[in-house]
């Protein structure tokens, strides 16, 4: 008979042969490319067709209130993002991640390329929330799916990839996205059906993890801690004020840079990339700075880049300083988004992690809508100059407070 030293010797062996297994097929090129596609998707939202709007208004001017509606479109599918992600990240830890996430993303190209053939305001909103509710399920399911794929560095790595392939794809299509709405307002949808080209590579490619449960002398080992939301509370807290202070970027430096400066508005665009481009490149950057940081340390480090952002143009009103400013808001705002997956994946046990990250969805979508709601009372209150000044104050005492803070033990 054989000894019950020896089957716990095999039983300790099942762990390391299928993480040996799965290391080696989540670093293939293609397996990365198909997962990181699933993961850019999400930004597709408002930057395709933002363009396009003033032309939509134009066509749809007959309909009463159609300078609200149109603005609508953008913000709208943020609005069911925010509601849907907690749910979407419910489900997915109960019955899995590919059974929703290549559904959600039939239906994310389906309603956001149906734009191109409605010639009804309000239908086109009701694609709009369609679009929304689909993008939470994607974009949960495949931030979920980096946490089950890797682990420890290897997933420092592949957020920082992750964070590399959401800011290109941010900034090609805001120039595909660009070109298209100057043939007609109706083409940039088309290119949201991309997604169905996304979702047969990823459907070749990805697979869902498997969940080993062994049995030891009879006995089944089962998780049974509760969702505690109150863990989570503060990474979603910074997650939704960066999320505030990022994107006064899109809703308050446009004016900065026309009335202020008085350059074109033609240069909007090239310099809001300026963002994206810092963010993706230091997104590659994410795991050497942990190897030399702490989780502390690094959220210190992006808040007081943000912050310096707000000084400088607080203080230099020059073109060349904008886009140095708008590079410092990229870098330090796209490590922050990465830190706060890397945490919240580092904290929250497997079987919660969709939960978790459907929250941090939550958070980031609320800051996303919430922005211009907290920023241009304050701008009218005070002036956008002013604006710039109490921002980084407030940024820099946030960095103040990260820095002096005992180092963490992630």
């Amino acid at each position: 008979m054989q000894s019950g030293i020896k089957d716990q010797g095999d039983w300790t062996k099942i762990p390391t042969k299928f993480e040996n297994k799965l290391k080696m097929i989540v670093q293939k090129p293609f397996f990365k490319i198909a997962l990181f596609s699933t993961t850019s998707m999400t930004v597709l939202g408002s930057v395709v067709i933002a363009p396009s709007l003033p032309a939509l208004e134009d066509h749809f001017k007959m309909i009463s209130g159609i300078d609200f509606l149109s603005k609508l479109i953008l913000t709208l599918p943020a609005l069911f993002v925010m509601f849907f992600s907690p749910l979407s990240g419910a489900l997915l830890d109960r019955f899995g991640r590919l059974k929703f996430l290549f559904p959600a993303m039939i239906l994310w190209s389906v309603a956001g390329g149906s734009g191109f053939f409605l010639d009804n305001i309000y239908l086109i909103l009701v694609s709009r929330a369609i679009f929304g509710i689909a993008t939470a399920f994607v974009m949960t399911s495949a931030s979920a799916l980096v946490g089950d794929y890797y682990s420890g560095i290897d997933r420092q790595k592949a957020l920082g990839l992750q964070g590399f392939a959401t800011s290109v794809g941010s900034a090609i299509f805001i120039s595909l996205g660009g070109y298209l709405s100057s043939i007609d307002w109706r083409y940039p949808f088309l290119v949201y059906l991309l997604g169905i080209v996304i979702v047969i590579f990823a459907s070749m490619k990805l697979f869902e993890p498997r969940k080993l449960k062994f049995h030891i002398e009879n006995i089944v080992i089962e998780e049974t801690q509760k969702f505690n939301f109150f863990r989570f509370l503060p990474v979603y807290l910074l997650a939704f004020f960066c999320l505030v202070v990022y994107y006064i970027s899109p809703t308050q430096i446009p004016f900065f840079i026309v009335h202020y400066l008085h350059k074109s508005s033609d240069i909007v665009g090239i310099s809001m990339s300026a963002s994206a481009i810092a963010y993706g490149v230091f997104s590659l950057f994410y795991n050497r700075l942990r190897n030399i940081l702490s989780i502390n340390k690094v959220y210190a480090l992006c808040l007081f880049l943000m912050g310096s952002c707000f000084l400088l143009l607080f203080i230099f009103h020059n073109y060349i300083i904008v886009i140095i400013s708008l590079m410092f808001l990229g870098a330090g705002g796209g490590m922050i988004i990465v830190n706060n997956s890397s945490y919240l994946m580092s904290i929250a046990p497997e079987s919660q992690r969709a939960r978790a990250l459907g929250f941090l969805a939550s958070a980031i979508f609320f800051g996303q809508f919430a922005s211009p709601f907290i920023t241009q009372p304050i701008v009218n209150e005070v002036g956008l100059l002013n604006l710039f000044l109490i921002f980084a104050l407030v940024i820099y005492a946030c960095a103040l407070g990260f820095f002096i803070k005992r180092k963490s033990k992630n």
